[in-house]
């Protein structure tokens, strides 16, 4: 009986301690309410990798807390990262009526972030009669930023997707100083060559005028 009731305890634990970090992953989304809607938005994998293909995700709700099913194309998402913007890209339902996988209320779009860092996305349209154009950034308390992949490769870490731009940048510069080396030589040995024509024809006039005095003499 005593061992039952410690396999029980056990399991209850293990149990507990994964619910909880199951519920603190899918809790990584910043929550919000914009008049009769309300809005739960983050990554749809979280943690969020560099160069690992995810989405943008959104969770809408009307007032009676019931799943909002559809939004046509009056809801889009901007994502924006420093200075840099996306076009308004189509928020996809996850919920398929046909088959009924998929979550009610659940909205995506598709992206593959390539820079670590924070980002945020800016929604932009209506749900329904209510107007909206809300932005959410990633942080330590909303949902996560982005993060370098490197941490989670094995057994070889691969160069990220930075680095790999940094050297095509600086390599790129290189070929384009060899590039202006290898015109400037050309430039110069085409100087050199029209200089060498230009001596080899005062050449030949003065061997012609020497030849035609030394005829003007003999006639005389």
């Amino acid at each position: 009986m005593r061992q039952a009731r410690w396999a029980f305890a056990a399991a209850a634990a293990f149990a507990t301690v994964w619910f909880s970090g199951w519920f603190n992953a899918a809790s990584a989304h910043e929550q919000r309410t914009v008049g009769s809607v309300h809005m739960t938005v983050g990554w749809a994998e979280e943690p969020t990798y560099v160069g690992f293909r995810n989405a943008v995700q959104l969770f809408l709700k009307d007032a009676a807390s019931k799943p909002v099913l559809d939004v046509g194309d009056a809801l889009k998402v901007q994502v924006i990262f420093g200075d840099q913007k996306t076009s308004l890209l189509p928020l996809d339902p996850s919920f398929d009526p046909d088959t009924g996988l998929g979550t009610r209320g659940e909205f995506d779009a598709s992206i593959i972030p390539t820079r670590p860092g924070n980002y945020t996305f800016r929604f932009v349209g209506s749900v329904g009669n209510q107007k909206i154009d809300q932005s959410f950034t990633s942080s330590s308390t909303t949902f996560n930023p982005v993060e370098d992949a490197s941490g989670i490769q094995f057994p070889v870490k691969e160069p990220s997707i930075a680095e790999v731009a940094g050297l095509v940048d600086r390599l790129g510069t290189r070929v384009d100083a060899s590039a202006a080396a290898a015109r400037d030589a050309t430039t110069a040995a085409a100087q050199a060559r029209n200089l060498g024509i230009a001596g080899i024809v005062v050449g030949l006039v003065g061997v012609i005028v020497g030849v035609g005095a030394g005829r003007r003499r003999q006639v005389r």
